[in-house]
Parts: C-alpha cells; sequence; structure tokens
C-alpha cells in the first residue's frame, strides 16, 4: 500500500504499526526541515533505518520521534541489510522511554553549549575500572573548554546516547559544569605601540574563570561570538585597569569580527585554538 501525508496530523506510530499489520515490504521516508530518513520495511518488519548518517536501531528511535514533517511510503523491493532485530512494538516502547528520559534530561540539560570539566583522571589505571568503555571515551573528550554540541558531533552515538551518560556521570559526580561565557560590551582598544592582534580583558573575570577550574590560568586565547554569528578565536591580555564588563578590541578585530562600539559579544576562554 502506498501511503503519504503530515506527521502533525497523523502519529508516526500509528503509521507504522499499519505498514506492520499489512505485512509491507518498501521504504517509508520521513522528512522534516532539520532530517531526511528512510525506515526499510521488510513484510511488515523495520529491518534498517537510516538518518543523520546513523543506521539500525539508533536511527529508528530518531525517525520514530518525529512530530513533525512529511511522510511517505514506497513499495519496493530493497537490499537492505537486517540491522533492527525488534519488534515493532518494542521499537515504539523504547522510542516513548528514550523521549520522556530525554525530556527529564533536558531540564537540567538546557542547551548543547554546556561545558563538563571531568572531576576524575581517567588516565589513572586504577580509576577506570568504573567506567565502561563509553564512559571513558566521553571523560577523555571533555575538558572543560569543549561543549556538548562538539562532543556530540565527534561521535557516531545519539546524542540521546551522548546527553543520557553525560547526566549520569554528572548524577554521580564525576562531572562538574563550567560556567565560563561571558557577555561583554566591546570598547575599542587605543594602543600607540605594539600589535594591535589581542584584546583585553579585566583580572576579574580571570579570577572568575580560575574559581571555575584553575585549568585556565594558562589561558591565552579567548572565543568570541557577536550576535552576527560571526565569531573566532584572538590572542588575549589580562589588565587590571579593565572595567569587568569590558572586553577591549583592537579596531582591526571590530572590523574582522563586524562589531561596534557598545555592542554585546559573548566570551569565552580558550586553552588550546583550534
Amino acid at each position: 500500500m502506498a501511503i503519504e501525508g503530515n506527521l502533525s496530523s497523523v502519529d508516526i506510530q500509528d503509521i507504522v504499526q499499519l505498514l506492520n499489520l499489512n505485512q509491507s515490504t518498501g521504504l517509508l521516508h520521513i522528512q522534516s526541515s532539520n532530517l531526511q530518513g528512510l525506515l526499510y520495511y521488510r513484510e511488515g518488519d523495520i529491518v534498517n533505518a537510516e538518518v543523520e548518517g546513523m543506521t539500525g536501531s539508533p536511527a529508528a528511535y530518531v525517525l520514530l520521534s518525529q512530530s513533525e514533517g512529511s511522510f511517505n511510503f514506497e513499495i519496493a523491493e530493497h537490499q537492505a541489510s537486517r540491522e533492527i532485530h525488534r519488534s515493532i512494538h518494542d521499537l515504539v516502547l523504547e522510542t516513548a522511554r528514550r523521549k520522556d528520559t530525554i525530556s527529564k534530561i533536558r531540564a537540567s540539560i538546557k542547551h548543547d553549549n554546556i561545558v563538563f570539566l571531568p572531576l576524575v583522571d581517567v588516565r589513572i589505571p586504577h580509576l577506570r575500572k568504573d567506567f565502561n568503555e563509553f564512559e571513558l571515551k566521553l571523560l577523555s573528550q571533555l575538558d572543560g573548554q569543549t561543549e556538548v554540541k562538539n562532543i556530540i558531533d565527534k561521535n557516531k552515538e545519539t546524542a540521546f546516547e551522548i546527553f543520557y551518560v553525560l547526566y549520569d556521570l554528572e548524577q554521580r559526580g564525576f562531572l562538574k559544569r563550567v560556567d565560563i561565557y561571558k557577555i561583554l560590551d566591546v570598547e575599542p582598544l587605543k594602543k600607540l605601540f605594539g600589535k594591535n592582534t589581542d584584546v583585553h580583558i579585566s583580572q576579574e573575570i580571570l579570577d572568575e574563570w580560575l574559581e571555575e577550574s584553575m585549568t585556565y590560568a594558562e589561558c591565552e586565547f579567548v572565543e568570541i561570538r557577536t550576535r552576527h554569528n560571526t565569531y573566532g578565536q584572538v590572542s588575549l591580555i589580562v589588565k587590571p585597569n579593565v572595567p569587568p564588563s569590558v572586553i577591549l578590541v583592537p579596531p582591526s578585530i571590530m572590523k574582522q569580527f563586524e562589531v561596534t562600539r557598545g555592542e554585546k559579544v559573548l566570551v569565552k576562554p580558550i586553552l588550546d585554538p583550534g
């Protein structure tokens, strides 16, 4: 059977179970503003799925959680390998459980720009025994400056799996959230001598970063993000006479970042510029 429609008026779970009842074989295309994916059916069973570079059950959970966008089922033979061995019923139940869990986690981890600092050094052999391989991998990637969104981008696991582990590690006391972002007012740096390649911030800002983590004692760079979504990394000088609400920026860098005097920018310390 060939079906199509909008997910705002038809529940995706009703669609997948209808195709199961009809023992359909083909491709269920799911498309929204931010993703495109496929569920592969063979005689009513979902045997595989694809979305955002993922396959198998992780991809199916993402697609079965969609409530916006469009769908259409294409009757067709296909050669998709069987990576999913769970029943439609089990897939639907697990999707619901994940949606409920991620809602609770998202109430705590509200956005992807959060930075975590490990409170345990997993390079020490006897400390590694308390963690599974995925936890060890994430702990080794967290350094007090890498944002959650970058952790998601560099791992093959789904966002759900990463958020779940980060939340669990934090609840167990192995992670600390690092509040390092500062919103500062741009003021031109008037410099008569030397290179105009550094921005200046106050000693008070650096002291606040050090309260979050002593790793920032070695900080020599900052990342600047503007309201125009321009951003970059520049070298840093700390001055005691700079107001704590201000970042002094050379005119050449102001031009590069397309910022004007009095504009607010988002600033965070960078230990190792990329």
